[in-house]
């Protein structure tokens, strides 16, 4: 039986979780190789400019773009309203939260239920392949031998300024928000994942787009994604 303890409740549906994302990455590894990909995964620090860079690469590989699109595809797969999974994307929820959601809108699926369906779209998106998928932890859901795994980076000084100047914003409120969005971020990895966002180790590359420019980052995704993917 599921304790109603805020704390226990959360251990026991992350733990659920788990044990689900466990099965489906065996039954991914049984799949034949040629059944996932080419895809790139790109994680971003807001204002790296990693959703410019995302844009790019996807013009010039003529791949499709998927942003809040998986959150979309996940909300019309599981036939929630788009809303009721906002407080899940890219972070993470804590023990109260996570127990009275379901109270107050019976339509809350739960952090678990929400990276269970997460995770499948994701994985669908990898084996569909020819896409750029932005954020959402796929760099650690995919199997890396099919893809690339991409961080954008910048100085959050830089990134300050660039949000600032982008949407108008008080170098205050750009540094506000961009740390609010780091931790976000950081802890939703942390909690889906167990893993910490800015390991190198998670990615195959990690460029720094405000300092080389544009065209020179994408550049280098398009020289790692041929060199890595054979494409």
């Amino acid at each position: 039986m599921t304790s109603t303890h805020p704390g226990v409740g959360l251990a026991d549906r992350q733990g659920r979780f788990l044990e689900m994302r466990r099965r489906a990455a065996g039954d991914a590894t049984a799949m034949p190789a040629q059944a996932e990909g080419p895809w790139i995964a790109l994680s971003r620090e807001l204002g790296s400019g990693g959703s410019e860079l995302a844009v790019q690469v996807g013009a010039a590989l003529g791949w499709r773009i998927y942003d809040r699109e998986i959150l979309q595809a996940v909300a019309a797969e599981t036939r929630r309203e788009e809303w009721t999974l906002e407080r899940f994307d890219e972070k993470a929820v804590r023990g109260f939260g996570e127990y009275i959601a379901p109270f107050i809108i019976p339509t809350d699926p739960g952090q678990s239920r929400y990276l269970v369906d997460l995770t499948r779209v994701v994985r669908r998106l990898g084996r569909e392949g020819r896409a750029v998928l932005l954020g959402r932890g796929a760099n650690f859901i995919l199997d890396p031998t099919h893809g690339l795994r991409v961080r954008a980076v910048a100085p959050a000084a830089d990134r300050a300024e660039a949000l600032a100047h982008d949407q108008g914003l008080t170098r205050d409120e750009a540094r506000h928000r961009i740390a609010a969005s780091d931790a976000a971020q950081r802890d939703f990895v942390r909690q889906a994942f167990q893993r910490e966002i800015e390991d190198p180790a998670g990615y195959d590359l990690v460029v720094h787009p405000r300092a080389l420019g544009l065209p020179a980052a994408v550049a280098a995704i398009l020289a790692a994604a041929r060199a890595k993917l054979d494409f």
